[in-house]
């Protein structure tokens, strides 16, 4: 038997609503994306989800954190998201067992799409920040 093998992935997206929404709203959007990515993890291939969490942090100083650790279990909330906002960066971490990032990467990507289909509504990445050090690529721009 071999040892299950980890290959972390991680983004910054932006999503992006033609109007503000109201917090619950968002709320509801972004455990919807997470319950979803977590069941498009373990109908990929045996896998094991050690953790896919998401962080919201807004300018008012609140907060939305999400956590999913299993397919078959909603993902826990922790803070709100504030009344009336248009746009949402987050901030997500997918740590699954035996799905190379690759895999991780298109089902994130794939799932968010899935979510913004009929809605009018739009998911990208944001550009991260270059390292100092400049050995690491921009991931680029992933429209959803």
């Amino acid at each position: 038997m071999n040892a299950p093998t980890l290959e972390p992935y991680a983004t910054q997206q932006r999503w992006q609503a033609d109007e503000p929404l109201p917090g619950e709203a968002w709320q509801a959007l972004l455990v919807a994306y997470l319950a979803a990515l977590a069941r498009a993890c373990a109908a990929a291939g045996p896998c094991v989800i050690g953790h896919i969490k998401a962080l919201a942090l807004f300018e008012s100083g609140e907060y939305l954190r999400l956590s999913a650790v299993s397919a078959a279990h909603p993902p826990t909330v922790n803070g709100c998201v504030p009344d009336g906002l248009a746009t949402i960066s987050l901030s997500l971490n997918v740590l699954v067992y035996d799905l190379p990032a690759a895999i991780l990467h298109d089902l994130t990507w794939r799932t968010a799409a899935a979510l913004a289909q009929g809605r009018v509504l739009t998911v990208t990445e944001d550009a991260p920040s270059p390292p100092e050090d400049h050995s690491h690529g921009n991931m680029g721009d992933h429209r959803a």
